[in-house]
């Protein structure tokens, strides 16, 4: 793409740009806000660290489209767009030119000298190249066993069995039950004794699709259960727990 047809691009469609960015600010700053309020009422420090991060990535998003929204203006005002070259074009007409018969030059007849070879002449040796086949190794794929959850309504998807987790995954199954009320993410160590720690509560039921991100980046590496409980109004609750293992 030149340069001049995506100046023009962004001239064209900077309003519409302009209220792209508006919105996803507004939503980043409605995030920003709710999760500030809840970690003001948090009383775990884990939680209080969980929603800074939260008010943290909103706030650079909202500075990230503020950044898009000034580019935007800059180019759309003050960026000229080139135009189209008027150098003239130079042909060049070849001239004819006048023939001028010549006299046949004499054919030079070979001696015996030029015939003979020299006889310590020595022939190169011929090149020869050898392709060799190439041999492609397969990178195996790794099996990931799916989690035992004993309740077909609260199933988790992703992660598997003792599948390594680095600084966070995206946590996908089922959470739902009569009655709903919510469902909850919760974790503990299993390199020592330890109990459950909770991490997020959601309040909106979910049948296979996408539950939520549990972060990692501030756990020590080791063995862990992550467990997923859906609970309803009575408070009666099922649980899916998940053996898994975190690396940096």
């Amino acid at each position: 793409m030149s340069l001049s047809l995506f100046l023009r691009l962004v001239r064209q469609g900077s309003l519409y740009i302009y209220i792209l960015c508006a919105m996803g600010m507004l939503l980043y700053l409605r995030a920003a806000l709710a999760a500030r309020r809840e970690g003001s009422q948090a009383i775990f420090s884990l939680e209080k660290e969980t929603y800074a991060k939260k008010v943290t990535r909103s706030s650079g998003m909202i500075l990230l489209l503020l950044c898009i929204v000034v580019g935007v203006y800059a180019l759309s005002h003050y960026a000229q767009v080139p135009g189209p070259s008027t150098s003239p074009i130079v042909i060049a007409t070849p001239t004819p030119e006048e023939s001028t018969p010549t006299r046949p030059s004499s054919v030079a007849t070979p001696t015996s000298q030029d015939v003979e070879q020299d006889p310590t002449a020595t022939r190169r040796p011929r090149v020869t190249t050898v392709v060799l086949p190439t041999i492609s190794r397969e990178t195996p794929t790794v099996y990931v066993a799916p989690a035992q959850c004993p309740h077909p309504n609260v199933q988790v998807i992703q992660p598997g069995a003792n599948q390594t987790v680095g600084d966070g995954i995206a946590v996908r199954g089922t959470a739902e039950k009569e009655s709903f009320d919510r469902y909850e993410f919760k974790f503990r160590s299993r390199d020592f004794q330890d109990e459950w720690h909770w991490v997020e509560t959601f309040k909106t039921p979910v049948n296979s699709g996408d539950l939520g991100w549990w972060p990692t980046s501030h756990l020590p590496a080791g063995k862990y259960d992550f467990m997923l409980i859906a609970i309803d109004q009575t408070g009666n609750s099922q649980e899916c727990i998940v053996p898994v293992v975190i690396e940096h």
